[in-house]
């Protein structure tokens, strides 16, 4: 698609509006959970202890501490970074397509309320996985010419950069780090196949992620996690190697990884279809079989949810061992249709290298505990990243009219993000009035202060205090109010 001046004022207005949006959910989005701890000086010890025995995700950690005691810096860092996660997707599959843009945009913005609340809705959560994935973003940004037939060149000043970004990749979240390194290897790999030639840039990148991991690893908290030490973070060493990958595989995994993806879902297998009615033609007898096969597995999966667990709730341990292979299923389907399908090797490659990032992320995730919805929002991304890319393929080659798409995808976008900006703006003026009801009681002498819940706290992470427990405690030293002050929840409903 040819670039006009037009189209790109479109486009930067879509990544206007993303910012703006990202921004005003920040703005209402109260501090949760533990990021009370990291605001008081609880935060600041672990910071002049070096973080020692806590954790290796030092500048994940030093971020978090600086959102929960600057507010402009954590509305504008979440409002950019949010808006990079819908815009780069699109940059990354070279496209000029307005609906590109929106669709990454509402891919986002249908994330299941679980990861968002642990992500976008968590300053400690977001600190961490959402900045980890715009490092990934950024890397790839500059190594995609790999998937394409004309050598990459990187001038000296991307070549020095690929340092200080493959070290500060790995400082945010496990397996995140992992996954870096052998991204680095697979693109330098990919490189030299292609070109005959290794690249100054995935060299130092490589190099530099690996150093970056022995930093990250070489806190002693992960010493304690294997030996068994650390009581939160468990490595179950009690059952075999098989059958704790079936066990985590039927139980979580499938769940986080794939299931609860609904809408997410709905667009893959529209997408998925699409491929093999446009782009599947002149097929042998196997090949129609298989496609009739891949169609049916993708019209069926993505209403699974909504109708059989929702309408009908159906669930119990034989249909969860069920819905797992179910997901996989699914998801071998959309590898089978990028081999069988799609043409060129390029293609190929570039669309398999996002389908296998997806489960390379989340195997290491099959021996660590816990485990929860932010583990995936990276996984989620490669999945959009695949949708946007595939989507351009067949827009860029005249498979599909995606213009006719623009109007319903704006209209989709629009009503989204109304509704969550309605949710927190009623999230916000709560938690503004329960912080105001709080300290008005504390000056009342009240020894006992009560405070509401929030309203539509599925897109928060516990965000009002567990009683009794440490967060309370904190939250209490967060806001102020007198020591030996004790909270009372009520629901937010409630007329005290």
């Amino acid at each position: 698609m040819i670039r006009t001046e037009r189209n790109w004022k479109l486009l930067s207005l879509v990544s206007f509006v993303a910012f703006m949006f990202y921004l005003y959910i920040a703005f209402r989005t109260p501090l949760t959970h533990d990021d009370w701890t990291w605001g008081i000086a609880e935060g600041m010890k672990r910071y002049h202890n070096g973080f020692a025995d806590y954790n290796g995700r030092y500048l994940g950690n030093i971020v978090e501490i600086l959102i929960t005691r600057i507010d402009w810096f954590r509305i504008l860092m979440m409002g950019a970074f949010g808006a990079l996660m819908v815009v780069l997707p699109a940059v990354i599959a070279k496209t000029n397509s307005l609906g590109a843009y929106l669709l990454s945009f509402l891919l986002f913005l249908v994330v299941p309320a679980n990861m968002f609340a642990q992500t976008y809705g968590w300053a400690a959560g977001f600190a961490n996985y959402n900045t980890a994935a715009i490092c990934i973003l950024v890397y790839l940004l500059i190594v995609k010419n790999v998937f394409y037939d004309k050598a990459p060149k990187y001038n000296i000043f991307l070549t020095i950069f690929a340092v200080p970004l493959g070290f500060c990749s790995q400082l945010f979240v496990e397996h995140a780090t992992l996954y870096n390194i052998m991204a680095g290897v697979f693109i330098i790999v990919l490189a030299f196949v292609k070109f005959r030639k290794f690249f100054l840039f995935h060299i130092l990148y490589l190099v530099s992620t690996i150093a970056g991991a022995v930093w990250m690893f070489s806190n002693g908290a992960y010493a304690k996690i294997f030996s068994g030490e650390d009581t939160y973070r468990t490595v179950n060493h009690d059952v075999g190697f098989i059958e704790k990958i079936y066990g985590i595989f039927k139980t979580t995994m499938y769940q986080f990884l794939v299931m609860n993806n609904v809408g997410l879902n709905i667009v893959l297998a529209i997408i998925g279809i699409l491929v093999l009615t446009k782009v599947a033609q002149n097929l042998s007898t196997l090949q129609l079989i298989f496609k009739n096969v891949f169609i049916m597995i993708l019209t069926v999966y993505p209403l699974y949810r909504p109708v059989v667990g929702q309408v009908f709730h159906i669930s119990s341990s034989n249909t969860a061992t069920f819905e797992a292979f179910f997901s996989l299923a699914f998801y071998l389907v959309l590898v089978a249709i990028v081999i069988m399908f799609i043409p060129g090797s390029n293609l190929k490659t570039e669309l398999s290298f996002y389908l296998l990032s997806v489960v390379t992320l989340a195997a290491p995730l099959f021996f660590v505990t816990p485990v929860g919805p932010r583990n995936f929002i990276i996984c989620y991304m490669f999945f959009v990243l695949f949708a946007v890319r595939t989507i351009h393929f067949m827009y860029e080659e005249n498979y599909l009219n995606f213009r006719a798409a623009y109007v319903p995808l704006f209209s989709l976008v629009v009503v989204f993000m109304i509704a969550f900006m309605y949710m927190f703006t009623q999230i916000g003026r709560s938690d503004d009035a329960r912080i105001a009801s709080a300290r008005a009681q504390a000056e009342a002498g009240a020894k006992v202060i009560t405070i509401k819940r929030l309203p539509y706290e599925q897109y928060l992470w516990m965000s009002t205090p567990i009683i009794p427990s440490y967060q309370a405690t904190n939250f209490v030293k967060y806001y102020n109010l007198p020591n030996g002050t004790t909270l009372k929840i009520v629901p937010s409903n409630s007329a005290k």
